[in-house]
């Protein structure tokens, strides 16, 4: 056994060792497959009179004229371009995913994973701050005649579980999400649901969430059709005169890759405001989706406020609330702690919160952390 063990560390040295030995000392060099001339070696009088700069020039030779440089970028191509390789283990380098069951593929962190196995991700102070703010938020609301909805929205894993690597063992039933949901009913009066079973009741009709290919961490189309018919029913209770669409009115369609788009066969009647809206309200914007506005060309219909994260963006459910709403407006959870702003300025006839499963912790801080309402 040591002698396989020296063998491997002198094959394992020589492996690092050779490109350092074979490092192409030559000038004035082009990269074919890069099309662009490669750094020069720096001079060696640099290192006294420019040390940084001397640094950074010879940092870009160094990795331009690594031994089997070109050979190497011609394995990392082939790597990059193989669709297997490409789909299961990585996304242009950086993404993980698993590769599970009957070629299923499920976003790859830690987090995720531990949730699978049934750890608990939100602690016990999370769990009763949030309980006791939501009720304050109701009350605060309720004041106004204002309802309140809060919808959980469930990662991928949670309606797929038998597609899950059989490596990683799964945690047991309820899940974390539906400790999480029956916990906030039973501590609050606020109506709370998460869209896990709305899903596990389609899935055998209908795939909600992509396969292996395209966004692996959100529901698809499908799946958010189901969703906003999930929270149809919620806001169904404060607006019976608000008819869900079936699933006869809309029309699935599928792309090369299996992509499925979702249209409602009716068309749509409203239209997305610019940006420009919330330049006079208090909002953080780290990314373009995460705070938009819609208006309807019925202005007599009721107004809906969402503060959610991505899953609740117009390409999911949010072209749905805009077709059968006066004005919906969306803002992402972290900018919760204005609401008293944005209710004074928008004046909405129902709030909704939403958080995708994996967005529950920073979700519950959120919450937490809305300021005393009066």
């Amino acid at each position: 056994m040591r002698f396989f063990n020296v063998c491997f560390i002198f094959v394992f040295v020589s492996m690092l060792a050779m490109p350092l030995v074979f490092v192409d000392l030559s000038s004035d060099r082009i990269s074919v497959a890069e099309n662009r001339i490669l750094a020069n070696r720096p001079l060696l009088s640099d290192l006294k009179n420019h040390p940084g700069t001397f640094i950074r020039q010879f940092d870009d030779w160094f990795k331009d004229s690594t031994g089997f440089r070109e050979k190497l970028l011609v394995i990392y191509k082939a790597v990059n371009e193989n669709k297997r390789l490409n789909n299961v283990c990585y996304t242009l380098g950086q993404t993980v995913y698993l590769m599970g069951e009957k070629g299923h593929h499920f976003y790859a962190n830690n987090d995720l994973i531990t949730k699978f196995q049934g750890k608990k991700f939100l602690s016990d102070e999370q769990l009763s701050g949030m309980a006791e703010k939501l009720e304050e938020v109701k009350r605060y609301l309720g004041e106004k005649g204002i309802p309140l909805a809060v919808m959980f929205c469930t990662d991928k894993e949670s309606v797929y579980p038998e597609y899950y690597p059989k490596s990683i063992i799964r945690g047991p039933e309820p899940i974390q999400l539906d400790i999480i949901t029956n916990y906030l009913q039973e501590n609050t009066s606020v109506d709370i649901f998460n869209i896990r079973q709305a899903l596990v009741a389609e899935k055998d009709k209908y795939i909600s969430y992509q396969v292996s290919l395209g966004d692996l961490t959100h529901y698809n189309q499908t799946g958010a059709f189901f969703a906003y018919r999930e929270l149809m029913k919620h806001i169904n209770i404060y607006f019976p005169e608000i008819i869900p669409y079936k699933p006869d009115d809309i029309e699935i369609s599928y792309d090369e890759k299996e992509i499925p788009d979702v249209k409602l066969k009716s068309g749509f009647t409203y239209q997305r405001l610019d940006s420009s809206f919330f330049d006079d309200v208090d909002v953080y914007r780290p990314f373009t989706w995460e705070n938009h506005a819609y208006v309807n060309t019925d202005q007599n219909l009721p107004v809906i406020l969402f503060l959610c994260d991505s899953y609740a963006q117009e390409y999911f459910i949010g072209k749905y609330f805009a077709q059968q709403f006066g004005r919906a407006l969306f803002i992402h959870f972290c900018n919760i702690s204005n609401i008293q702003e944005y209710i004074n300025l928008f004046n909405p006839d129902i709030v909704v919160f939403e958080s995708a499963e994996r967005q529950l912790d920073p979700f519950a801080d959120s919450v937490i952390g809305i300021s005393e309402l009066p």
